[in-house]
Parts: C-alpha cells; structure tokens; sequence
C-alpha cells in the first residue's frame, strides 16, 4: 500500500513534469526527476508484511459508564525484523483513552516484543468489542505499507450509571397475599404498630403488651400492620423520535438511568418489577423479585438504542396481555408529541395506576445550543407547550417533569408524595 508521501512525491513529479512540457522548459522538466528517483529506490525495498502475535488483558469486563478499565496490550514480532512498525488497538467510538496511549511507532527485532498499558472510559452503555490489533510495517523510506491484522477481541460491558433511589416509597396502589415492605392496612406480620386487642389463646407470648394487661388485670395482645408486596412495570420510551441531544446526552440515556434506578428501588422493597421498552422491537421482561430480576432489567437496558417507530397505545396492549391490571406503570417517555397523552388515557381507562417521568429533551436541546436570543424565544413557546401537556396529563396520573441534570431521587421523591388523581 503506498503511503501519502509517495502519493505526495508521485503527483509532484508528474506536475513538474507536465508544466514543463507546457512551458516547453527543460529545466522544469529535470526537476521532476528527484521525485522519480527517489520512488525508484523505495522500490528496491518493499515493505515485510508484519508477523505477530498479540494478548490483551483487561482490569474488568464489566463497568458502569464514568468508570475507568485498564488494559495491557502484549505484541511479539515472529517474523523478520521490522524496522518500522505502527501498532494501534483498535477500539469502538464510544470509548475515550484518559490514560496511556494505545497507538505507537517502534522498531521490532526478531522475538521483538512491546506492551501498550492504557486507560478507557465510556460515557455511553453498551455491549462492545475491543480490537483487532493493526500491525503496519513501513519501507525504509515509508513510501509503501503492508498491514496485518491480528483477531485478538475482547468483549467489555459498560452498564448504565445506577442512581440509588431506595429511599424514595415507590408503592403500588395494590398490593399482593405476599409479604414485602408496602403498608396493605391490614392487620399481620411487620414492625408498625397498629392496636391493642385482647388476648386469645394461641398468641404469641412476645405480643403480649405487659403494661396494658397490668393496668386492666387481663392480658393483652400487640397488633401490627400488614406489609404486603406489589407490582410495578417500567415502560421505557426508545422510540426514535425521542433522541434528542449527543450519544451520552439524550432522554434515552437518562431514561434507561431512571429505570436502572426504580428497579432496584422496587426489588429491594421486595416488590415484583417488570420491563417494557418500546424501540424497533417491544422487550417485555415479566414479573418477578430478587436480584436475578435486576441483572435480567440490566441486561435488556444495556441493549437498548433509539429505534422504531411504533405507536404508543402499543404498550397498553401488551400491558393487558402480560401484567395485572392492579400494577403500578412507571412510564419514562420524553413527551415529545401528544401520543403519549392518548396512551396515559387509554392506560388509566384500562385500570392502570400511570405515573409518568418525563426526562425533559427541552432542557437538554437548552445546554447543548449556543443561547442565541432567538433561541430563548423559541424555548420559552415551546416550553410553554410543555407546560401545557403535562398539566393535562396530571389530571389523570402522576407526573413529573425532569430535568436529567438534577437528582433524579429528588424529583421523584416529590412526584411520589402527590396525591393519586380521582
């Protein structure tokens, strides 16, 4: 393969040589002469086409996107030697270099070894593949190449960010006969007191409340309130039209973060979780609890790119068909056209407690535009329009318009503490 200097020197001489025949000037024509010879020579000596072997080795294969992996890269020339050989570790796009280099230009002997020790971080979630490694060898005058490509891979998952938001009481309007963390106010076994009753045989000696029985010389027994369990589905907006913004800041990316987040919140309560995610395909993940449940949520959010352009009321059928109608539906969506009002509707009128988080592309579009003076009319009508829709969607569920660069336990905790709608 030639290089652009020989490309360089070619077109050079071929120039000179062409304007000197115009001019009808000898000497313009002798000084595209140099240009020659000195492709003529690098001709002799053709590039050796690189013969190595290559290990890498990664600090993890799993990270949260802001995290940092390390990586060592081990080449070792088996061929000839080489007198000038570029090395780079390929990597995907997403990934940043904050440490090291994986790129370098070295001579390698026979039995020639080198090692390249970096430092990668993703902003973006995904499933990625590290390498090939490319191997280029350069002729002593580095006017030709030959590649060669060694399939060394490795596979790194950067899961999104987790916000904790296990103190923020996401509790369903129903619950279910198992027992969990959600007040069901009924009598059973929990913490909360919630009366005193008379003693009958067969309770618990440790319920018996012993100051109440003294003071009325019989016995007394301790009543608690019930904790149940209850559902809760995560509906995450994929669609295309919902990516506003850069790779790494878009209502999807911060979608995909807030259901991370209710997730883990809703099975560390012991509550059941379930996903929804609505791009090119419908992901439906069923009910259940556990952490087995979480890393199944995890898995499919990792996966998740802007695609699709499905109808929303799509979701509201495959509720019906795969989730009680007694859950509660947390649904993520930007609220980028007024489908989503229509779908609220069709879902509270199946019977759906909906709340909605709607990661706000207005705010994003806002700190990504250079704030011209046209832009801030232009943000002040549409948020107004915003404005607008949520207050129509908040006469029948939850809603709260987020911010992606506030606390998301914040304006959640807020949303949770509203009264549900009549």
């Amino acid at each position: 393969m030639r290089t652009s200097l020989s490309s360089g020197l070619a077109a050079a001489s071929l120039g000179l040589l062409l304007t000197g025949l115009a001019l009808r000037s000898w000497s313009v024509v002798l000084l595209a002469l140099p240009p020659i010879l000195v492709l003529a020579l690098g001709s002799l000596a053709p590039p050796l086409r690189p013969e190595v072997v290559a290990v890498r080795s990664l600090s993890r294969e799993r990270m949260a996107t802001g995290q940092v992996a390390e990586v060592e890269l081990f080449l070792r020339n088996q061929g000839p030697p080489l007198d000038l050989v570029e090395v780079a570790d390929l990597l995907p796009r997403e990934f940043a270099v904050v440490r090291g280099t994986n790129h370098a230009v070295v001579s390698l002997g026979a039995g020639g070894t080198l090692r390249l020790a970096y430092a990668i971080r993703s902003e973006v979630k995904g499933d990625f593949v590290l390498g090939p490694v490319r191997a280029r060898s350069f002729d002593p005058l580095a006017l030709g190449t030959e590649d060669a490509r060694v399939n060394v891979t490795s596979r790194i998952v950067v899961a999104p960010a987790m916000e904790d938001l296990r103190r923020v009481p996401i509790r369903p309007r129903k619950t279910r006969p198992w027992f969990g963390q959600v007040p069901s106010r009924r009598i059973g076994a929990s913490t909360e007191f919630w009366g005193v009753r008379e003693y009958v045989p067969g309770d618990e000696v440790r319920r018996i409340n012993w100051k109440a029985s003294a003071r009325r010389d019989r016995l007394y027994t301790n009543e608690y309130e019930g904790e149940r369990s209850g559902d809760v589905v995560i509906v995450v907006d994929a669609r295309r039209e919902a990516f506003v913004g850069t790779a790494a800041d878009n209502p999807i990316e911060h979608g995909v973060r807030a259901a991370l987040g209710v997730a883990n919140s809703v099975l560390a309560a012991k509550n059941r979780a379930g996903l929804i995610v609505q791009r090119q395909v419908l992901d439906v993940v069923p009910l259940a609890f556990g952490r087995k449940q979480l890393y199944r949520i995890l898995e499919h959010l990792i996966h998740v790119r802007p695609g699709g352009e499905w109808p929303f009321n799509y979701v509201g059928h495959v509720l019906s068909r795969f989730f009680p109608r007694d859950c509660l539906v947390l649904l993520i969506t930007p609220l980028t056209d007024r489908s989503a009002l229509i779908g609220v509707m069709g879902l509270v009128a199946r019977g759906y407690d909906v709340a909605v988080v709607s990661p706000s592309a207005l705010e994003i579009e806002r700190r990504l535009g250079p704030g011209k003076a046209d832009d801030a009319i232009a943000y002040r009508i549409l948020a107004m329009e915003r404005a607008n829709l949520i207050a129509q969607l908040r006469r029948i569920a939850r809603v709260i318009d987020w911010d992606p660069a506030t606390p998301l336990a914040l304006a959640l905790g807020r949303m949770m503490a509203r009264p549900r709608p009549a």
